[in-house]
């Protein structure tokens, strides 16, 4: 009941920081695949997909596709904390919008986390190479705790809570450095061993140094891990 209570009041006092801020719901699926040859090298990849759309924005509900995302990322555990990953990234937007262009990356990851009593410590530092029609260098490090939000034996019941924080720079030939901060919450079920439901608002201070805007997130996720 506590941890349950302690969600309740983190949404509250995001929705309230968030009341003027642009309001957007969106649909996502994400499907991941683990491959794992030969874990005496430390060497592991991850191929996975991302379908996401929108069906509320500024008022007005009407379903539209952001993106279909693709990546296959190498990575290597340095230890049982830390790892460092090679993300290749393309998002195909074009297919469904013919004024959108597709976008490509390239993605530099290192990854910590600890287990800390009862909560879990994450974090996670990536500099983005972004190509869309011109080249943009993005940076950002997000921090973040993950605790159970009760106690069950079965991994089906545990309904788990993750708050993180993250700052963004990035760079530009045609634009100004801009700096964004995003504060999220995500509540996450698993349904069963493969697919797993999860909730996660999120609000994003956009260019707090130059032309200041805010605007709240709101994922409902769908998550397949094969």
């Amino acid at each position: 009941m506590k941890h349950f209570q302690l969600f309740i009041s983190s949404c509250f006092i995001l929705f309230s920081i968030s009341l003027t801020a642009q309001e957007a719901l969106y649909t996502e699926i994400d499907a991941k695949y683990n491959f794992d040859p030969h874990p005496e090298d430390r060497w592991s990849y991850v191929f996975s997909s991302r379908y996401r759309s929108s069906f509320y924005d500024s008022g007005k509900f009407d379903y539209d596709t952001s993106f279909l995302e693709l990546n296959a990322a190498p990575t290597f555990s340095i230890n049982s904390n830390h790892a460092v990953s090679l993300v290749l990234r393309y998002r195909i937007k074009k297919l469904f919008d013919n004024k959108r262009t597709d976008e490509k990356r390239l993605i530099q990851q290192y990854a910590h986390s600890y287990d800390l009593n009862k909560v879990k410590l994450k974090g996670r530092l990536r500099v983005e190479q972004r190509f869309r029609g011109d080249f943009n260098l993005r940076n950002r490090y997000r921090i973040g705790i993950t605790f159970d939000l009760n106690k069950s034996q079965d991994k089906l019941k545990k309904w788990s809570l993750t708050t993180d924080t993250e700052f963004l720079w990035s760079i530009s030939s045609k634009k100004h450095p801009v700096f964004d901060q995003r504060f999220s919450l995500s509540l996450e079920k698993p349904i069963s061993n493969t697919f797993t439901f999860k909730l996660k608002p999120e609000y994003r201070y956009l260019d707090y140094t130059h032309q200041r805007e805010s605007a709240l997130r709101i994922y409902i996720i769908l998550k397949i891990t094969v």
